[in-house]
């Protein structure tokens, strides 16, 4: 198993961040931390994801809240930290 990092446009709403992270996921991926960053020119999210064994996938969809928001019932915090969500720096808490 290994970690990369993908980049996810600062442009975005928090459901289609979140949406991209679920998309990478369903490649065999799990969602590890976020952090924000200046990359190709611009600021923008850096989400580093930890490669599954073949065929795992990670148990449950990962969930995105500002914080300040409710945390989704039945679910983990995973992590806490600052992203950058339509073009705006946010709190953000990851719920698994």
């Amino acid at each position: 198993m290994s970690e990369y990092i993908t980049e996810i446009n600062g442009a975005n709403s928090l459901k289609n961040i979140e949406l991209a992270i679920a998309g990478e996921e369903a490649t065999g991926a799990e969602f590890l931390r976020a952090s924000i960053s200046f990359h190709g020119g611009a600021i923008t999210n850096l989400i580093t994801f930890n490669d599954l064994p073949a065929g795992k996938r990670p148990a449950s969809r990962l969930v995105l809240v500002t914080q300040g928001e409710a945390a989704p019932a039945g679910k983990t915090n995973l992590w806490a930290g600052v992203l950058l969500v339509a073009g705006t720096n946010t709190a953000v808490i990851a719920y698994r």
